[in-house]
């Protein structure tokens, strides 16, 4: 029977009835604690299984894994854990206790995690004395949130009122979802560590956005150790590849245990995170949109209060909690009800997704301050304030989870990257990101080449900055060829991310205005004038040449003294006169006359030999055979023996 695998998490005020209502539903009991030893690599300590069948009348079942909280404190930590794949909340509410002070914070915590699928089980309900009552009193809590229309469900554990009608409910709010996605990036936060004698490290956690597969090699984050599985299990049993969106114990080799967080970075402990190498390292700074909630926390009057900037915060995300400093972007302070751009600075490396959730809380007073999206994880805070990133910052605020939005905002601040580390980070799969890629290619916002691609405003900038180059050359040396190329690579290269760039840009170059002339580039209109001292000189030569264009003197008649000398040289220099052999130079209209008169000799008869193309052009075996040469040379004819012909097309 195919299976469809999600995860459900409960929250809700202590002693609401969250463990018996997790035991009424599925037969477990999580407050169970036996020992690690003796369990092996199951791993229901804290978590339940549940399967139901899909409500679409397909043979689907759904294999849920529920991960119950039974207290504050572990609510953070284990709802947390895993948020990505936290597909349904089961919020919990007492019918005879009602909204409860932890009730509104767990409720807002949710809500900075971006969780909006949930139900809302009653308990308790054969303890009510007005149930209506307590109805609308959730109902109004609810009013006006992510959870608005939501489903509320009256249960009580103890008389099983309800409970199937929950299990519906369910079913069907998680048939709705379809499958979870496996962007292929897995990520395992670990939330268990432990070592079995004759088995070695096992972790568990809750696997989101990718598989895990006996033999696969990973990495720990964010200490960066290689790790290598072993055997994998789901829900108890063994598997050779675990989907995403399931509870997953894996066994590890080439790693061991963690003491604690403060000791040394080698081993694996609670609050890491298992992934593969190629989607980047651990960062101390990201930048995020952080917002606090307007709503009161009864009894808590400190929750009502603006958090500052500048404050240090408990950062909560996936199953870590990591101590961080908060600036915010624009303004002293966060007031209830707003949103700002703020940036975290951590004590120790985190490793997180562009897209994640998270919550900030006050360690010492056990108060839950705000919650937001990561916007930029791999943040430079000396760029923090700069406009550049401020723009760039404030475009994503608005869309955190917009690929197009994403990825034109990546490039309009970075220009140019290998297409390979575009968002690898984030929570879309490879082939997502190409596609959207090439979309914004055939609209022309941003062009390719190989692995890299670049912002085509910014290749435009890069080409005009070369071409103006070359242009002010022309200007300030119009008896210059042009500008050499090696003088124009050194003067482009800083400005690119990469040496091969050069090469593209000259490429662009050559395909449009601009053409090269020896070692040298330059504009194709741009003829080089000889210099003052050497005008007369060079017109004499120009005259000697121009009286026969293909029956020209030799050199020593073309130039008779030093001066005529350097004027030829400089117009050998500039291509308008061509150096056939050491003895023999003729004008550029001369050459491409006689090179005419050999092609269409060639393309005519095929083939033909020095003496027949020497008739053909009524030129002398002087001026022909150097001639004949130079066009081998640059692969305009080919000599076979005695004959020469054109290339095969």
């Amino acid at each position: 029977m195919p299976e469809r695998h999600f995860i459900v998490g409960t929250a809700g005020h202590i002693d609401h009835g969250k463990s018996s209502l997790i035991e009424a539903l599925t037969g477990t009991d999580p407050d169970r604690l036996p020992e690690e030893k003796a369990r092996g690599m199951t791993i229901e300590l804290g978590f339940a299984q549940l399967n139901l069948p899909a409500s679409d009348g397909s043979d689907d079942s759904l294999a849920l894994g529920v991960v119950d909280v039974p207290g504050h404190a572990d609510f953070v930590k284990n709802m947390v854990a895993g948020v990505g794949a936290i597909d349904l909340a089961l919020f919990i509410v007492a019918a005879d206790d009602g909204w409860m002070p932890q009730t509104e914070e767990h409720y807002q915590i949710l809500n900075y995690l971006g969780v909006k699928r949930a139900i809302v089980a009653l308990t308790k309900v054969d303890l009510a004395e007005d149930l209506e009552l307590v109805l609308e009193d959730v109902k109004e809590n609810l009013e006006g949130g992510f959870w608005e229309n939501i489903p509320v469900v009256p249960v009580s554990s103890h008389t099983g009122q309800g409970i199937e009608e929950l299990r519906a409910t369910i079913s069907r709010e998680l048939t709705e979802v379809g499958e979870v996605g496996n962007t292929g990036k897995p990520r395992l936060p670990v939330d268990r560590a432990f070592s079995i004698k004759g088995v070695g490290t096992v972790v568990t956690g809750t696997l989101t956005e990718g598989e895990i597969a006996v033999g696969d090699d990973l990495v720990v984050q964010p200490s960066g150790q290689d790790a290598h599985v072993r055997t994998v299990q789901s829900h108890g049993a063994s598997a050779e590849v675990v989907p995403p969106g399931t509870r997953t114990a894996v066994n590890l080799s080439g790693i061991s245990l963690r003491e604690n967080r403060s000791a040394a970075k080698e081993g694996i402990g609670r609050g890491d995170v298992l992934t593969r190498k190629k989607f980047g390292d651990a960062v101390s700074v990201i930048d995020v949109i952080v917002s606090k909630s307007d709503r009161t926390i009864r009894g808590m009057k400190q929750s009502s209060r603006a958090m500052g900037t500048g404050r240090e915060v408990m950062f909560h995300h996936g199953s870590s909690g990591v101590l961080a400093r908060i600036h915010l972007l624009g303004q002293r302070s966060l007031s209830p009800g707003e949103s700002v751009v703020a940036e975290l600075r951590f004590h120790e490396p985190v490793y997180v997704f562009l897209g994640d959730g998270f919550v900030l809380r006050d360690h010492s007073l056990g108060l839950t301050l705000a919650g937001g999206v990561v916007i930029d994880e791999d943040a430079n805070r000396r760029a923090f304030r700069k406009p550049f990133q401020g723009e760039f910052l404030e475009a994503r605020a608005e869309a955190p989870h917009d690929l197009s939005v994403l990825i034109r905002t990546q490039l309009k601040r970075d220009m140019v990257m290998p297409l390979s580390k575009l968002l690898a980070k984030s929570p879309f799969s490879e082939s997502a990101i190409r596609e959207e890629v090439e979309n914004q290619v055939a609209s022309g916002e941003l062009r390719r080449d190989g692995d890299w691609i670049f912002q085509f405003d910014w290749w435009a900038g890069i080409s005009g900055m070369a071409a103006d180059k070359i242009q002010a050359v022309h200007l300030e040396h119009p008896e210059q060829l042009g500008l050499p190329i090696r003088d124009l690579r050194a003067i482009m290269e800083p400005e690119l991310p990469a040496p091969k760039f050069f090469d593209m840009v000259l490429e662009g170059l050559l395909a449009g205005e601009f053409a090269k002339a020896g070692p040298n580039i330059r504009h194709r209109d741009h003829i080089p004038k000889l210099p003052p001292e050497l005008e007369k000189a060079g017109e004499l030569v120009r005259k000697r040449l121009s009286g026969d264009l293909i029956l020209p003197p030799n050199k020593g008649e073309t130039a008779t003294n030093p001066s005529e000398e350097k004027a030829m040289r400089f117009l050998v220099h500039t291509g308008e006169v061509i150096d056939l052999d050491p003895k023999t130079v003729i004008s550029r209209e001369g050459f491409e006359l006689l090179l005419g008169q050999v092609e269409d000799y060639l393309k005519k008869h095929g083939k033909a030999t020095a003496s027949a193309l020497r008739q053909h052009t009524g030129t002398t075996r002087r001026i022909l055979m150097p001639l004949l040469e130079l066009l081998d040379e640059r692969g305009i004819t080919i000599r076979e023996g005695d004959d020469r012909r054109l290339p095969e097309e």
